[in-house]
């Protein structure tokens, strides 16, 4: 299946349905990787430490444009925490070998 149909079903598309903490954890991200002179900052690091982290976390989904009650959240504290237990992880045993880590790309 091509990629422009792959969330489709019958004649509605269910692309706009989206995990709520997915950029709440980017936004988080800006602010954290510069931090951490330590982590390799590569794509496949970063994407590691990305999935590691939602997987962490209470997924929350939700469609756009949709109300959305209230639920519990974990606080900005609580991200951090998980990003940095996550970034310490894919430090300890990255996806490529530590001499082709490329920080920042």
């Amino acid at each position: 299946m091509d990629a422009k149909n792959k969330y489709w079903l019958k004649d509605f598309s269910l692309e706009n349905i989206r995990n709520r903490q997915e950029i709440r954890l980017v936004e988080l991200m800006r602010k954290v990787l510069p931090t951490r002179a330590d982590f390799c900052g590569c794509r496949l690091c970063v994407e590691d430490v990305y999935a590691l982290s939602l997987n962490s976390m209470p997924a929350q989904y939700a469609q756009a444009g949709s109300l959305v009650l209230r639920t519990a959240m974990p606080t900005e504290t609580d991200m951090v925490d998980i990003l940095h237990q996550a970034m310490d992880k894919v430090s300890a045993v990255p996806n490529h070998p530590k001499s082709t880590a490329k920080t920042g790309s």
